[in-house]
């Protein structure tokens, strides 16, 4: 299936929609689409009008061309600011959006079709699923760069790859293949390219054929109880009044 990516007012993403899913694409392939105030700016308003569409039951986030995001622009830390007026680092995603992709209440995956790095990989740490494409290499190169992860990347990565792991990636090996990624528990599954949307699709519509609200509650517990240990998961889910009676 060929997806009609529309501008919908966005001047560095395409949104589609593929039956309940919405896929939002990094669209600046000149660039690798790498990463500027105004795209955080546009994912912004792309992400929340897909949340605020009743009928999406899942958000697919990708790339245009032959990367996902190749990391911050280089050029935002140098030249004037953009159309938005804003240097990186000021606008809402950097600043606080994080917790509202990690909250959102539908499936959320990252569909790496090609190279990421840098915040083209922290903030898939805030997605559900990460997808991959084969061969695509992903780097969290920001010590490199002198900067601190974003994203709550200091958090979410170990929480994935253990701490160990997390250590030789942002202070060591910064550079990871999808295979060895999905090895360690950064990836979830590594798809062939040309089949790497549908299988993303795929389990967005697997979601969208739920009862109402059965994935967001299941997300928020599962979301709870990784963060506050297993006492607080067993309260939690004792006292969810998602589908009370229903055996397991």
């Amino acid at each position: 299936m060929t997806d009609i990516f529309v501008a919908a007012g966005y001047g560095t993403v395409g949104v589609a929609r593929r039956g309940a899913v919405a896929i939002i694409r990094l669209q600046r392939p000149d660039r690798l689409n790498a990463y500027t105030p105004e795209m955080g700016q546009d994912l912004v308003g792309a992400f929340r009008a897909a949340v605020r569409d009743d009928a999406v039951a899942a958000i697919v986030v990708t790339g245009a061309g032959r990367a996902f995001c190749a990391g911050a622009d280089r050029d935002c830390f140098t030249a004037p600011p953009g159309p938005s007026g804003l240097r990186i680092g000021e606008e809402a995603f950097v600043r606080g959006f994080a917790s509202e992709m990690r909250d959102c209440p539908k499936l959320t995956i990252a569909a790496f079709n090609g190279a990421a790095a840098g915040i083209g990989v922290s903030m898939s740490l805030t997605l559900d699923i990460r997808l991959a494409a084969a061969g695509a290499l992903l780097k969290l190169n920001f010590a490199e760069h002198g900067i601190m992860p974003g994203f709550g990347a200091t958090s979410l990565l170990p929480h994935l790859v253990g701490l160990g792991q997390a250590k030789r990636l942002l202070l060591c090996e910064p550079a990871i293949h999808a295979e060895d990624a999905l090895r360690i528990g950064l990836i979830d599954e590594v798809c062939e390219p040309e089949g790497l949307l549908e299988r993303a699709c795929a389990l967005g519509d697997a979601v969208a054929k739920l009862p109402s609200g059965v994935a967001s509650g299941i997300k928020d517990a599962l979301n709870r109880g990784s963060e506050s240990g297993f006492g607080t998961a067993l309260a939690h889910e004792a006292g969810s009044n998602l589908r009370k009676g229903a055996r397991p």
